[in-house]
């Protein structure tokens, strides 16, 4: 997650430019959110002040204090100012919803700058006592008081708090994995006897097996231990090797439209296999790959790669899934990896073949030895040798794995489910992503939301110059390659929209209005090509036109729909923030 990411997760400004209001707090708004689009980060702190310190009661008070508290702590490197204006935000808007962020970002500064624990753990018994019944919150904050000890060295204290965490916390095994290993690191470093670290790294790798903590506790343990049980461990990967396994049901999926539908089709192939039967549709729309808005011309698939996170992971935790993911250089651990997935009844995704293509594969028979697999659009398995399959999956994911990252040789399967969630409960994580994602105003170092088709309407315009060809050339490709095969994946979008509008009032016909959001941008994307189509004439013809007017036409479209971006993403704020 990048930091404007978790910068600017409500972004009122785009309400007020969609809007159309003018008043000086907001006009001040607007400014400070130009200046931070452009990266001039000290104008864009001076307007946020002085609309904080003119307007102290504005609606955008304690969005303007947060947002300056940011930048004073992220790009102009003034951790002590920042701490002192998120600490206003705790004690002047204490109804703010950017209260909780606040206080993890005290702490974190408490913790790193100030290296000051009993400031820590101060507020984070200010978080318990507000947000007591948040308990993923609490327990990230008791993190933070165990880590500052840890770091003042303090190790005693630090295992307490990290023993208080797991007791008090159990139920977020994230928080917990973590602590228990910093517990473990602290007792070593305490100089306890290498038998009882041993113990507490085993704990952890036992208790939380599908865990970064549990990796690294294998890591800390060290290869000297576990080679202590090298004869165990080499009769157990014996018995491993020597058992194929070929998974059975796995059901066909298609090509998708697009790199991103087709990767989401063969995870829809894994989670129809454990059960879970849901619509591309839904899927696409947990994954938030529906809702992305951006504007590149020099990149125009750039809106397919822009999420935080892998879509798989994302949407594999919103149905309740934990999932192992691998990806790294050496192909042999990757295979040995695949092996042992298929071992345990999951198949899995690679990213396989040329051209590239998200495969599941389903099984691996020693005796060949053969490579089970589903590419798409096929009804049947087919096989392969394990030569063939690791050149295939080596020429698929060599440049990266597309939408799960950079690196060659990623895999992804389903783990354990660890909850059910209820429809409801997957309609309003639909919202969440959808308030996140639209209200977003930088993804990928590119304008995102709102703000993306402002700077397409700002780019158009410049189009009309007549010496602007390559502009027009630039936006016309963006329009074409990029935007229009992204609205058709945000058509998607609309179903699982639709059954939202029940869940708050702000919701109301919440899938029309998305609808008319999209057919607005496709009628932008009709204009650009008018405009280019113009702009193409000849000069001399009977009446000619001037282009220039098309050009206007396409940027005026694309304000519109910037302002209905702005208002949609207000609203799924609005009711977000009743969900959560």
């Amino acid at each position: 997650m990048t930091r404007l990411h978790r910068l600017l997760l409500v972004t009122c400004g785009l309400m007020v430019i969609g809007a159309g209001c003018s008043s000086r707090p907001e006009r001040l708004y607007r400014r400070a959110e130009a200046f931070l689009a452009q990266g001039q980060f000290e104008m864009a702190a001076e307007e946020y002040r002085r609309l904080v310190r003119e307007h102290p009661r504005s609606e955008l008070a304690d969005d303007a204090l947060y947002k300056l508290a940011y930048v004073n702590a992220e790009e102009l490197g003034r951790p002590s100012a920042a701490l002192l204006q998120y600490r206003a935000i705790i004690d002047r808007y204490p109804s703010s919803p950017y209260v909780d962020d606040a206080m993890m970002r005290v702490m974190a500064i408490q913790r790193k700058v100030l290296r000051d624990p009993a400031a820590v753990r101060q507020t984070w018994d200010e978080m318990r006592e507000r947000f007591g019944d948040r308990r993923g919150l609490c327990a990230r904050g008791l993190l933070e008081v165990a880590q500052a000890h840890f770091e003042n060295e303090d190790y005693q204290r630090a295992a307490e708090v990290a023993r208080e965490l797991i007791e008090s916390y159990g139920d977020q095994v994230r928080q917990s994995a973590q602590a228990a290993l910093l517990r473990a690191r602290a007792i070593e470093r305490r100089g306890a006897e290498p038998a009882e670290v041993e113990e507490l790294y085993e704990q952890v790798i036992a208790q939380y097996p599908d865990t970064h903590s549990a990796a690294m506790a294998k890591r800390s343990i060290g290869w000297i231990y576990y080679g202590k049980r090298e004869e165990q461990e080499q009769q157990q990967a014996e018995v491993m090797r020597q058992r194929s396994r070929v998974i059975e049901g796995v059901p066909a999926h298609s090509d998708g439209n697009g790199q991103m539908m087709q990767a989401l089709a063969a995870l829809r192939s894994l989670l129809t296999q454990r059960g879970e039967a849901r619509p591309l549709e839904h899927i696409a729309a947990l994954s938030g790959t529906v809702f992305v808005m951006v504007f590149d011309p020099q990149r125009p698939n750039l809106a397919r790669s822009v999420l935080d996170d892998s879509p798989f992971e994302i949407v594999a935790n919103l149905l309740g899934f934990a999932h192992n993911t691998w990806s790294g250089s050496n192909p042999e651990t990757a295979f040995e990896t695949v092996h042992h997935a298929l071992l345990q009844g999951h198949p899995v995704l690679v990213r396989y073949g040329s051209p590239a293509r998200w495969i599941v594969v389903t099984g691996y028979e020693m005796a060949g030895p053969r490579v089970h697999l589903m590419p798409p659009n096929r009804r049947d398995y087919e096989t392969a040798g394990r030569e063939t399959f690791m050149a295939r999956w080596r020429e698929g994911s060599a440049s990266g794995s597309g939408v799960a990252g950079s690196e060659p040789f990623h895999q992804f399967s389903l783990g354990t489910r660890l909850n059910t969630p209820t429809e409801e409960q997957i309609l309003k994580a639909v919202v969440l992503r959808a308030a996140l994602i639209m209200q977003q105003t930088s993804m990928g170092g590119a304008p995102a939301g709102a703000a993306a088709w402002e700077a397409t309407a700002a780019w158009l315009e410049n189009c009309t110059d007549p010496d602007a060809e390559a502009l027009r050339s630039q936006v016309v490709t963006w329009a074409r390659d990029g935007l229009s095969p992204q609205l058709a994946v945000a058509q998607k979008g609309t179903p699982l929209l639709t059954r939202t509008e029940n869940l708050h009032p702000e919701l109301e016909n919440a899938g029309e209005r998305f609808a008319e959001l999209l057919r607005e941008a496709r009628l932008a994307v009709r204009k650009v090509e008018e405009a280019a189509d113009d702009s193409a004439q000849d000069v001399e013809a009977e009446e000619p036109q001037d282009p220039a007017l098309k050009w206007e036409a396409a940027a005026a479209q694309a304000r519109y729909v910037a302002a209905l971006h702005a208002r949609l993403a207000e609203q799924f704020a609005t009711a977000a923030a009743h969900l959560n």
